[in-house]
């Protein structure tokens, strides 16, 4: 392994206990490099270079993408970290076992928290704050235990006006008086998608709490920010629960008459974040055209009107109104000058009119765990092999380049300057070859902005 000289023993994650774990001779190495004389004021300036460096280029998608990936990898087999994480000192490597792992400090996942947005599983869970929480299965109680903030935030999904200039208890009396009444529940429960739903059907057939210790973030934090749940944990293992007072009035709502409205939910669930995923942005005007692809044409859509029961919920996607039009936007491009990028996107979009391929399958490009074997790839990794790059190497090349290029992004210098950080030798005589094999496995590989189409099956069909 190229960085054999980092290799740690795994002990305390913090950045300063990771920096004395280091093999001194490479620790004196570093303060030179770095123009400093001991591991504090090391600590100090690889905090404050890289809070610096990242709030540079924190708007960047690909910037985004990268450390979720890093983050989603971590004490993994997959080596997502490049080369520079692991000099630079931003990850720190290990040997978990039969193969090679890092682990990213602390302090340094703070930033990527503070400055991308990504909130860490970890983080989300509130490992210390879930420990802490008190089992109440009072309403007035748990409402008691939040801030104002949160209070407000509760009030505006159940649509409650006018929280403004309230104190703390006059929303609690508010908020709880919204919680438990049949209709603002009901009305809240016909804006869930299907496993929201689920989760809630499955609160009430166990008497509102459920002991999981492999709970989705992304299924509980909707009903979890509406007031209807909460989590706590007793002797390392997590429970979702519901309040006495919530209990007893959602157990009296009808599920089979709101069953339908979550189904047409979840599809135009599904389908706008398909687009957003592909485009970046996609229009109201353009939803319908795009429903009646995937699902066929139905009578009386309003798909738009759907649309908005989720947006205003999902992290990742802004709305905005422009002409006269919605359009629904991946919160990245709010950061960009919008006008001169809409009508270009919309307009790529209406170019593709084939059929894109199964929804279903179309979202799986969304997860940027996603990995699909071809036989370009499979000619690439023999090659790598005859090379004498190491196997679990090759497995993580591969799959970085996967990821790069199902962007529809080929970026031939960064994909080199990859591979040469992965060992792979690149000469003026093996350029070409090299060339090819990445020109093949890109011309085969499924990409978003081709509605999910490789290029070959795309040059096929403007033919």
């Amino acid at each position: 392994m190229k960085y054999e000289k980092y290799l740690i023993k795994k002990g305390k994650l913090d950045l300063l206990s990771s920096l004395k774990a280091l093999d001194k001779e490479l620790l004196n190495e570093k303060f030179k490099e770095f123009g400093v004389n001991n591991v504090y004021e090391l600590k100090d300036y690889i905090l404050n270079d890289f809070e610096f460096c990242l709030d540079l280029s924190k708007d960047d998608d690909f910037t985004k993408m990268y450390f979720e990936r890093l983050m989603n990898h971590e004490n993994s087999e997959w080596m997502s970290a490049y080369g520079e994480d692991v000099e630079s000192l931003l990850v720190f490597i290990y040997n978990n076992g039969n193969y090679y792992s890092y682990y990213i400090p602390t302090e340094i996942k703070q930033i990527i928290n503070k400055l991308l947005g990504y909130i860490t599983p970890e983080a989300k869970f509130n490992l210390e704050s879930a420990a802490n929480t008190p089992i109440i299965k009072d309403l007035n109680g748990l409402l008691e235990t939040l801030t104002v903030s949160d209070l407000k935030n509760i009030g505006n999904f159940l649509n409650v006006n006018r929280l403004s200039h309230k104190t703390k208890k006059e929303l609690v009396k508010i908020v709880y008086n919204s919680l438990v009444d049949k209709d603002k529940l009901t009305d809240l429960i016909e804006r869930f998608i299907d496993k929201e739903f689920d989760l809630l059907k499955d609160l009430i057939k166990n008497k509102g709490t459920i002991q999981d210790n492999n709970i989705s973030m992304e299924i509980y934090h909707f009903l979890y920010i509406t007031g209807l749940v909460f989590i706590f944990r007793r002797e390392n293992k997590f429970y979702i629960s519901m309040t006495d007072d919530v209990y007893n009035v959602v157990k009296n709502i009808d599920f089979d008459k709101i069953q339908k409205i979550v189904d047409e939910n979840t599809k135009v669930y599904n389908l706008v974040k398909a687009m957003i995923e592909l485009y970046g942005v996609v229009s109201s005007s353009s939803l319908n055209y795009y429903y009646s692809l995937y699902y066929g044409d139905v009578n009386e859509l309003d798909a738009p009107n759907n649309a908005l029961l989720f947006c205003d919920r999902v992290d990742d996607i802004g709305i905005i109104h422009m002409e006269h039009n919605i359009y629904f936007v991946h919160k990245i491009l709010l950061y960009q000058d919008l006008k001169q990028i809409l009508d270009e996107v919309i307009s790529r979009q209406k170019s593709i009119k084939r059929k894109p391929i199964k929804l279903e399958e179309l979202l799986k490009y969304s997860n940027y765990n996603y990995y699909e074997q071809t036989e370009a790839k499979n000619k690439f990794k023999k090659y790598l092999k005859k090379k004498n790059i190491p196997s679990d190497i090759i497995e993580v090349i591969i799959k970085i380049i996967s990821d790069m290029y199902r962007l529809g992004n080929e970026y031939v210098g960064a994909t080199i300057e990859m591979l040469q950080d992965y060992g792979v030798e690149i000469t003026e005589k093996n350029l070409q070859e090299i060339l090819n094999y990445l020109m093949e496995i890109y011309n085969n590989s499924r990409i978003w902005v081709n509605n999910g189409w490789t290029p070959i099956e795309m040059r096929k069909e403007y033919k």
